[in-house]
């Protein structure tokens, strides 16, 4: 007797390899997983590196990695060195992602100058307006620390601040209309027009701190050229009116050495009198 076997049988038989090979791809998933995690502590943890090059390869290397890095670097960002908190922020400024903004707003009472600016610049880029009052209590605290006006730090806060509505700007209708309209980024005026807009600034009461000259790039950017070439001080104690008249006229003797080639740009800081001023104290809350 011979036997025949039904042709193709096999294709209707449950075949054992189907359900291994389904559980053979989750478990593959879930190691990817795993080293992906790993590989994510890992970079975190190198943000606290001696190494400044060894934390800015992580935090572009957390930058590629993309959200997924959010909560573990959130988590870890409040215990790393200065160095790594600002590579940190500079991660949750590239990701743009609300998620750190408790952790930016915590930063803002940092021991170093350094990461209190970038956190306060960080939040203004997010435009997280409820840290707001916050970034009046570290610029208060900024002032009574007796800081010159042109420090970072206070350049820092007094534009992040200003970005999110905390901050009114004076900026006089004169030197608003001849700014620069090109696409380079940031406020910018032809370096020919510098000594006018200095001039108008102090006719509204405001004390020039300092400019910077830019040239004009064939991409629409900008380069640095150089500073005013001299440093003058505030007088935070004397008659506002004699502080602004002194910034003035060290700004306009600066601005004579400049070039003032078509392709010059300036770049100026100013402060008004209520800059140097602690933000008035709310009324304490009676009964």
């Amino acid at each position: 007797m011979s036997f025949e076997r039904a042709p193709c049988a096999w294709l209707i038989l449950p075949s054992p390899r189907v359900g291994r090979k389904s559980g053979g791809g989750g478990c593959a998933a879930r190691v990817r997983l795993a080293r992906m995690e790993d590989e994510i502590a890992r970079r975190v943890a190198e943000l606290d590196a001696e190494s400044t090059e060894v934390a800015e390869d992580a935090q572009h290397a957390l930058i590629a990695l993309g959200p997924r890095v959010l909560e573990p670097l959130i988590a870890a960002a409040p215990a790393l060195n200065p160095f790594g908190q600002l590579c940190a922020i500079e991660v949750f400024t590239a990701l743009a992602d609300p998620r750190p903004i408790n952790v930016l707003i915590g930063m803002l009472g940092s021991e170093s100058g350094t990461v209190r600016q970038w956190a306060a610049e960080a939040l203004a880029e997010l435009g997280v307006r409820r840290a707001v009052p916050r970034l009046r209590q570290a610029y208060d605290a900024f002032l009574r620390r007796g800081e010159a006006p042109d420090d970072s730090e206070g350049e820092g806060l007094r534009w992040a601040l200003t970005e999110l509505g905390g901050r009114e700007e004076v900026l006089p209708p004169r030197s608003a209309a001849l700014m620069w309209p090109g696409e380079a980024p940031g406020r910018l005026w032809l370096a020919e027009h510098l000594a006018e807009v200095i001039r108008d600034l102090a006719d509204h009461g405001q004390a020039v701190l300092y400019f910077q000259i830019w040239e004009v790039t064939s991409d629409g950017g900008r380069r640095w050229v150089s500073g005013p070439g001299i440093d003058w001080d505030v007088d935070r104690d004397g008659p506002w009116p004699e502080t602004v008249a002194f910034c003035r006229d060290w700004a306009l003797l600066a601005a004579e050495a400049v070039d003032v080639a078509p392709d010059r740009v300036a770049t100026i800081s100013w402060i008004d009198a209520t800059d140097l001023r602690d933000s008035p104290q709310e009324a304490p809350v009676v009964g």
